[in-house]
């Protein structure tokens, strides 16, 4: 501020009027009624808002910047009302994409076998353990490589196409340094009526299945039953 210049006082204006009342006359003399302006380098420019409307629009914001007990209980009646409608759905997606998950791990296990037989130029194996409900991946060694539990995915065996020569519930598809995969006995694996390969199949607790089959050359697909 400059030496000699009051607080409040616009500069060279007459009798000194304050700041303030120069505004309001400046809005009375333009707009008939008092409007806001915005003092900007000297020159007063003029918003379309009046007091009374500004005065309004802070009440409003004020008012607006919280929820009321009312509010919040009702916002959480209606999320818990959409929670408990989603409910059912959720679940059906949930099992479906447990058990399809299942079976597209499964279907990794054959990969991952017929893969490190041709890498290692070894025998490699994938055992059923019709038992426990368990999948393995073993080296020519008997060294595990991976091992998939399927009480984890909430499914189950529903049967498997492939041969059970001990009778013990733990059937092995076994496969060659060239990636060929053949049964317990040691017989190519077989294409029953329908289908491209062997299978086997799976369902969950509500009763959605699926299969993954092995092909005589050791392609791997699987699909919803």
């Amino acid at each position: 501020m400059k030496k000699g210049r009051k607080p409040g006082i616009l500069p060279g204006s007459a009798g000194d009027v304050p700041y303030f009342q120069r505004i309001d006359i400046y809005r009375k003399i333009t707009f008939g009624s008092p409007r806001t302006t915005v003092p900007f380098f000297g020159i007063h420019f003029a918003i379309s808002a009046t007091v009374d409307e500004e005065v309004a629009m802070i009440r409003r914001v004020k008012k607006g910047q919280g929820l009321t007990m009312v509010e919040l209980v009702i916002t959480l009646a209606i999320i818990a009302c959409l929670a408990t409608l989603m409910m059912p759905g959720l679940g059906r997606w949930l099992s479906h994409y447990r058990i399809k998950s299942t079976a597209g791990d499964i279907a990794s296990c054959f990969r991952l076998a017929q893969m490190a037989a041709v890498q290692r130029n070894q025998t490699a194996s994938v055992r059923f353990n019709t038992n426990n409900g368990s999948v393995e991946v073993l080296d020519g060694g008997g060294a595990t490589i991976r091992t998939i539990v399927l009480s984890q995915y909430k499914a189950q065996f529903n049967g498997l196409d492939f041969v059970d020569q001990g009778g013990d519930g733990i059937i092995s598809i076994t496969y060659n340094t060239r990636g060929i995969p053949s049964d317990e006995a040691g017989n190519p694996i077989g294409v029953p009526g329908g289908q491209n390969g062997e299978r086997v199949f799976l369902k969950n607790n509500r009763g959605e299945g699926y299969w993954v089959e092995v092909s005589p050359v050791g392609n791997v697909r699987y699909d919803r039953v």
